[in-house]
């Protein structure tokens, strides 16, 4: 398909892969850059699409005089695509690199399909500007050309990475707007969490520094003194949690990124907190989503079936106060098997969300592996298994489906990214497993959305993520998530400490129109 903008167009976009984050990336820069036109084919099969899509595509783009720059992924062979069309040799030409076939994850050597890789080192010879979204990315492309072309039998290709590097440079992948937009809001509410924790402390003139009170009790009094909360307040789950553990001194200043360290002074913080709660203590829920719409003021479920959820779409889903109890209840959706479930923090089950392709560069199997090994143990936890799937069928899903079936909120692919959002918004940890990663989007979308990632200590992980959040072997993440099914006010009250406004269009967009010359 292609746009409908006309050949009067100055910048030519080309995504042979039209979908997931190539598809994100290119209609944000066909909407943010002035003068494209976009030609685009479906995204399916994309071992045929690296092989020759270049050949249809040199067949449709419209011949114009009016081109200046020509962006790419790096599916298409731009090689092939500027020798079938001369024309356009001598536009800017730009290759952005979401993945690159060097160093993709193979079972056995014999697989690796070398045509791949090869035509991606082509493109990047023709082109102008070799774009890619990570260090590890770029770094991870150019120190495998060497062993990469050393399967030629003989008559070797020399220093290719050396006239590559130079024209190679790092811009993260920009986030949607729709994530800048619950990023703005979770900081919205952290704002306003903070004023309001500082104004409950300055009003209870009872607190002394020597004393060492609960949690509950120092809010409770803290409400009494002030004589009420307003109504229309609004706070934020972890932010607000945060600041309460804090001002009761239970959290520890000297935090270490040990993530087993970590996650064990969390959950004895957390321990304190909870061993003087009153269980009585009765809360009134706060709804405001499409999705979600409570039926009760006390504790009951706020799962709902989705074919009866009405109400409109806010920002959270806030507890507000009418008693002793400080808590925030997070968004969630529960598909029509669910039965009543717990809704406050300590006792409401785990929700493990694994937002990703579902193909074997994304580890499935070792996802699996130690979510049904949580299951066979007992923990109590529910499961969202989201993404894409395109032609390869892999049995993994289906068996594990039918063993996890009373853990499952949602299965399979949201053609609604406001939908997708949603279900991060309602999880509680993001998990990765990937063989094969280079940036990780979905991940990201999902700190955003305030979830608790988990992703394996290796690929572009620890360029983004601090070292608290990455495990080293599969035992490592399965006692992880033992730990927060036992514990899932731990990762429900925790701060992720990731500053992901960096990824969002806002920072990057200077990056990108300077591509185009503006």
């Amino acid at each position: 398909m292609s746009s409908s903008s006309s050949c009067e167009a100055q910048n030519l976009l080309i995504e042979p892969f039209y979908g997931g984050s190539h598809k994100q990336l290119i209609d944000l820069i066909q909407k943010e850059i002035p003068e494209c036109h976009l030609v685009t084919m479906t995204a399916k099969k994309w071992h045929w699409r690296s092989r020759v899509s270049a050949l249809y595509l040199a067949q449709n783009i419209p011949f114009c005089t009016k081109y200046k720059v020509l962006f790419c992924s790096s599916v298409l062979n731009l090689a092939e695509l500027v020798a079938l069309r001369p024309d356009l040799a001598s536009l800017k030409k730009i290759i952005y690199f979401h993945e690159n076939q060097l160093v993709y994850p193979v079972r056995e050597k014999k697989d690796r399909d070398i045509q791949h890789g090869y035509n991606q080192i082509l493109s990047c010879l023709v082109a102008d500007m070799v774009v890619f979204n990570s260090h590890y990315n770029l770094d991870s492309f150019l120190s495998s050309i060497g062993k990469f072309l050393h399967v030629i039998p003989d008559y070797r290709p020399k220093n290719i990475a050396d006239q590559i590097k130079p024209k190679c440079q790092v811009i993260y992948f920009p986030l949607s707007d729709q994530v800048s937009l619950v990023t703005q809001r979770l900081s919205a509410n952290q704002t306003l969490d903070s004023e309001t924790s500082s104004n409950q402390v300055v009003s209870s003139e009872s607190l002394s520094s020597s004393q060492t009170i609960d949690t509950e009790t120092s809010l409770s009094n803290q409400i009494e003194s002030s004589g009420r909360l307003s109504s229309n307040q609004t706070v934020d789950t972890e932010t607000s949690l945060s600041n309460q553990i804090k001002s009761s001194g239970r959290l520890s200043s000297n935090q270490t990124s040990d993530l087993e360290t970590s996650l064990s002074n969390e959950i004895k913080s957390s321990e304190r907190l909870s061993s003087n709660q009153t269980e009585d203590s009765e809360t009134t829920f706060t709804y405001g989503c499409e999705d979600c719409e409570s039926k009760s003021s006390h504790k009951q479920s706020y799962y709902q079936n989705q074919s009866n959820q009405n109400s409109s779409s806010q920002s959270n889903k806030h507890i507000r106060l009418s008693c002793e109890q400080m808590q925030v209840v997070q968004e969630d959706c529960r598909q029509e098997n669910t039965s009543v479930l717990h809704s406050d923090q300590k006792t409401r089950p785990l929700h493990i969300v694994w937002a990703h392709r579902w193909e074997h560069d994304k580890g499935p199997e070792l996802f699996f592996e130690v979510v049904i090994r949580l299951h066979r143990e007992g923990c109590q936890f529910y499961l969202s298994v989201l993404g894409e799937q395109f032609t390869d069928y892999l049995e993994v899903f289906e068996n594990s489906r039918a063993t996890l079936q009373d853990h499952i909120l949602h299965w399979g692919y949201l053609p609604s990214k406001a939908k997708f959002l949603k279900v991060l918004e309602s999880a509680d940890v993001a998990v990765s497993t990937a063989l094969h990663e280079f940036f990780g989007v979905s991940m990201l979308e999902a700190v955003s959305c305030g979830c608790y990632p988990l992703c394996p200590n290796r690929l572009v992980y620890p360029e983004i993520y601090p070292k608290q959040y990455l495990y080293n072997t599969s035992n490592q993440l399965f006692k992880t998530l033992r730990r927060f099914c036992r514990h899932p006010e731990v990762p429900r009250q925790h701060a992720v400490q990731i500053d992901v406004s960096k990824f969002s269009w806002e920072k990057r967009r200077s990056d990108f129109k300077t591509l185009f010359g503006f």
